[in-house]
């Protein structure tokens, strides 16, 4: 079984590893893209994602090796082309304030797993096996030599089942970034879509500029999983829905989404966790703001088009659930209605404080930052290369310490955490009694 041979070398082959280069050179005139002040805040750390798709019974079958050969070049040739539109993903970091547009290209390997997908997928420790399908020690990593700022990555299991792994520098763009452009190579590689009608702009600097603060010569905000653990937590519709309801009722809060709901709980959980080391915590969102813009900006904006609120807890009515979705509600409207998102923009003024002190970003020695980001917003799980919609969509461990990343489950079913903490905080965490009340099962590693 492949749940005992995770770490063995002889699970994974590589039979392939190419460079894509656009499918046509990019002119001269966009050569040099320039980063904006939170493009240049995040280390090269990458964002990644992967995609998992059962064997598909009407599929012509033939040699396993040469179908795999096969849907790397339909896959190959797709990025090409949408790389064309996208082609700040295939240039070099020249330092951390512009990106060589050079057609350098992107990594694309192809693998082969000796296992089943449902090994990998069911295994105990699912964070841990879904990791199989991306290059080792390549998730989350932050990138200082030069490399390739887009690595993808289709993998092969012994069943018939795939999986496509990319992970997309975050200095580039952020998740709806990353939506877009699977969405694109996705439409491409299944026929949809032709390199006409993609239109991703590069907003660059032209929003948060340098001019005001000057350039970073150096980021501030990087990528450390050590002493970290993640666990994977599904809250079923039917159970969420309640917990809804009776939240509605108890904060006067009309209408609470799921992100609110859950990411209250998961905070107050961790909070109480790491109760006996800290005297206060402080729960920050991230937040798109394309359409918070003025004038708004398109979700085709490609770029790290953020701004953060958050609430903070110094006692322990500070963490009960409605007081936490109160205010985070409260917070929201104030970040999001009530301020210009250029000048006001939070996450800006974190970095500029942070500066100003000659310290990192959201750090305190006398207050636990935790972070939320919700993906609930993007449909990761209508990403359709031709094999139909995946049964999974996995992230790996990362980026950093008490974060929490929430996502649709298979679909609409629930929603997904994938929970980020030091080890010791982890034990306590999981084992709150209104956390268990409303998972599916028993967390997964």
């Amino acid at each position: 079984m492949a749940f005992a041979l995770l770490s063995s070398p002889s699970l994974v082959s590589i039979c392939d590893k190419t460079f894509i280069k656009p499918s046509s050179l990019t002119p001269p005139t966009l050569r040099l893209h320039k980063l904006s002040f939170v493009d240049q805040s995040f280390s090269n750390m990458y964002i990644p994602l992967a995609f998992f798709y059962p064997k598909v019974e009407e599929r012509e079958e033939s040699n396993n090796s040469h179908e795999l050969s096969h849907i790397a070049h339909l896959l190959q040739t797709s990025l090409s082309q949408t790389l064309v539109s996208y082609y700040p993903y295939a240039g070099k970091l020249r330092d951390n304030a512009i990106v060589d547009c050079n057609d350098m290209g992107a990594e694309f390997s192809s693998v082969r797993i000796k296992c089943h997908m449902s090994e990998i997928l069911d295994h105990p420790c699912a964070s841990h096996a879904e990791s199989i399908v991306f290059p080792k020690d390549l998730p989350w990593a932050n990138n200082y030599d030069g490399g390739n700022l887009l690595i993808a990555q289709v993998s092969k299991f012994d069943c018939g089942g795939i999986a496509i792994s990319v992970c997309l520098s975050h200095k580039i763009g952020d998740g709806c970034s990353v939506i877009n452009f699977l969405n694109d190579w996705s439409g491409i590689t299944r026929g949809h879509n032709t390199t006409t009608t993609l239109a991703p702009r590069f907003v660059g600097d032209s929003i948060f500029s340098t001019e005001k603060h000057g350039p970073l010569i150096a980021p501030l905000i990087e990528s450390n999983v050590s002493e970290c653990v993640q666990k994977r937590f599904i809250f079923p519709t039917a159970k969420l829905d309640a917990f809804r309801a009776k939240v509605a009722a108890e904060s006067g809060v009309e209408n609470p989404t799921r992100a609110e709901v859950v990411s209250a709980l998961l905070f107050k959980c961790a909070t109480k966790a790491a109760s006996s080391t800290t005297t206060s915590s402080k729960l920050f969102h991230y937040l798109n703001v394309r359409t918070m813009m003025k004038p708004r900006l398109p979700r085709s904006a490609i770029g790290n088009i953020l701004s953060v609120f958050s609430t903070t807890a110094t006692n322990e009515q500070d963490i009960e659930i409605p007081t936490l979705v109160r205010n985070l509600r409260k917070e929201l409207f104030e970040v999001a209605y009530k301020k210009d998102q250029v000048e006001q923009n939070e996450l800006i003024l974190e970095i500029v404080e942070s500066i100003r002190k000659g310290k990192i970003p959201f750090e305190d020695e006398n207050c636990s930052m935790y972070f939320c980001s919700n993906l609930c917003t993007f449909s990761y799980y209508n990403v359709d290369f031709g094999w139909g919609k995946p049964e999974r969509v996995s992230m790996p461990n990362g980026p950093f310490k008490n974060l929490f990343f929430l996502k649709d489950y298979q679909n609409g079913r629930g929603v997904e955490a994938r929970v980020m903490l030091k080890k010791h905080h982890m034990s306590e965490f999981e084992r709150d009694e209104e956390l268990l009340e409303l998972i599916d099962s028993p967390p997964c590693l």
